[in-house]
């Protein structure tokens, strides 16, 4: 245990909630001020994470201050905090916290206390119940929330905190009005869908005619979709009560109930217009549904259906077969906008060139697995488990005669045969051997539980059997094998702009090469 004198460098921990209106920026520096105050006095030296986030988020991957600040733990004397509920009101988290606390024997410091985790029962109870209090606190916060919510949706009142493209929020009435001048982009916006623009062409047309959205410096595919499905422009207030769920192994949200208020505020779009522009949306989707299922009933899937990712933007790449021609499939050039707003230069290509350099590649990449299967043969891989195994063995056997040993401190102390004093010496030396033997299995178990020789022995000759016989499988079958072992493929042809100028028939335009990475399972 470090005392509060040993005490030189702390880890500082801020958060205050996005749910809490009265939590700001402001706050947040208080905080942080009170605790910069803190090292200052003390002579600590520290290192700062701060996150303005739910407190009662329960995936550490959403709290990545935090998860660093624990992968790290070791690098600190102590985690430096204004309260203890500001680490996490979620009960999952705090008691994750606690365990690296305990694992590290690392305290947890406020301006007015030291939490002792790893050696103090009465802090690990103070920190359990503030814990178990504030998540109480936090669910009742969002109970009154929800609650709050729907009542101002009965009332036909704007719900969200942001305000949609077109409107501005009477801070008195606390009901949508229509701001003119961004009101005629929603209306041009509509205008351009009515005439057969898809959602790509309007995004080009804004831009380039100089039109800005509200919080950027140029248009993108989903604000335009947001306001052509957004029923807020025909005057409508609705409301998803939902329920946070999880299936699958991923979260997602149940609609309980929906509330629907019609003419709360002035409509931009009247709503014969809104309902048609968007029963036109539903038709060209469910059209382009079915040209996408196409390639799979009539066409046959290509081989690379779903892997193929651009190298400049990063997005999944458009396979299309050229109906017009008698080419096969194309990968089509990339569509997207980059941070900038231009367009992604990722030009197209004939899938056939691609799939060609695939294969080269995967033929490589099994002459590499071959030599690793030759490595592994070297390897004294299972004889290096068996010796594992028998240490864990033996490290569970003096586990099990240490808590026996501690069990029978009671007995001897009833009998009187040593004082209290050599009782509480002899109970921290079991807690400390204890601990050590803990320790010692936990990294054995680690070690064992690591992937054995033969198992990746047998995947990594999986993966050559496939690799061998892709050349005689269908496109479909190619696909299927495909991903078994290959994540993703990048694919990335940058045309230069004096190339791009000649005719696509140049060979000079049409030949130019391409870049493909392959990333594996």
């Amino acid at each position: 245990m470090v005392s509060d004198k040993d005490m030189k460098h702390v880890a500082i921990y801020l958060r205050i909630s996005q749910e809490k209106k009265s939590e700001n920026v402001e706050t947040l520096a208080n905080h942080r001020q009170l605790l910069l105050e803190f090292c200052k006095n003390k002579g600590y030296t520290y290192t700062l994470s701060e996150e303005v986030l739910s407190g009662g988020n329960s995936e550490l991957e959403a709290r990545p201050q935090l998860q660093k600040l624990l992968e790290s733990i070791e690098k600190w004397d102590a985690i430096l905090c204004v309260e203890l509920s500001r680490i996490s009101r979620n009960g999952f988290i705090s008691e994750m916290v606690l365990q690296h606390c305990v694992d590290y024997d690392k305290p947890i410091l406020t301006p007015f206390h030291v939490y002792d985790l790893a050696n103090n029962e009465n802090d690990r109870l103070t920190y359990r119940f503030t814990s178990m209090m504030s998540s109480q606190e936090h669910a009742l916060i969002g109970k009154r929330s929800k609650l709050n919510k729907i009542q101002m949706a009965k009332a036909g009142l704007h719900i969200s905190g942001n305000v949609p493209f077109g409107y501005v929020r009477n801070p008195s009435t606390k009901k949508l009005e229509i701001q003119e001048e961004e009101a005629e982009v929603v209306r041009y916006i509509f205008k351009l869908h009515s005439q057969g623009f898809g959602s790509f062409k309007i995004r080009d047309i804004l831009n380039e005619e100089g039109y800005k959205p509200a919080r950027s410096n140029h248009w993108n595919l989903p604000s335009i979709k947001r306001i052509i499905r957004n029923p807020v422009y025909k005057g409508w207030t609705i409301f998803h009560d939902r329920k946070r769920v999880k299936k699958g192994g991923k979260w997602t949200y149940e609609i309980l109930e929906t509330i629907t208020m019609k003419e709360t505020h002035p409509a931009i779009i009247p709503e014969k217009e809104w309902d048609s522009a968007n029963q036109e949306r539903e038709n060209r989707a469910n059209k382009s549904q079915i040209t996408r299922e196409k390639p799979a009933t009539k066409s046959g899937i290509t081989s690379l259906k779903d892997l193929v990712y651009c190298g400049v933007c990063g997005r999944k790449m458009t396979i299309r077969k050229d109906n017009k021609s008698n080419t096969g499939y194309t990968i089509k050039k990339c569509e997207y906008l980059l941070d900038d707003g231009s367009k992604c230069n990722n030009a197209g290509i004939r899938l056939l060139f691609v799939e060609e350099d695939v294969i080269a590649k995967l033929f490589t990449h099994k002459e590499e697995l071959g030599a690793y299967l030759r490595e592994l043969k070297d390897d004294e891989g299972e004889m290096y488990q068996e010796e594992l195994r028998s240490r864990l063995k033996a490290v569970e056997k003096r586990i099990r005669e240490t808590k026996l040993q501690d069990e029978k401190l009671l007995e001897l102390a009833l009998t009187g045969v040593f004082s209290v004093e050599q009782i509480k010496e002899k109970k921290q030396e079991y807690a400390n051997t204890l601990k050590s033997l803990e320790d010692e299995r936990e990294i054995l178990l680690q070690e064992i539980w690591k992937p054995k020789i033969f198992e990746v022995e047998a995947k990594v000759k999986g993966t050559i059997s496939v690799i061998d016989a892709l050349p005689s499988l269908n496109r479909e079958s190619a696909n299927q094998a495909l991903k078994t072992f290959v994540r993703r493929i990048i694919y990335k042809r940058v045309i230069p702009k004096d190339i791009l100028k000649l005719s696509t028939r140049n060979p000079v335009r049409k030949l130019y090469p391409f870049e493909i990475e392959i990333e594996y399972l």
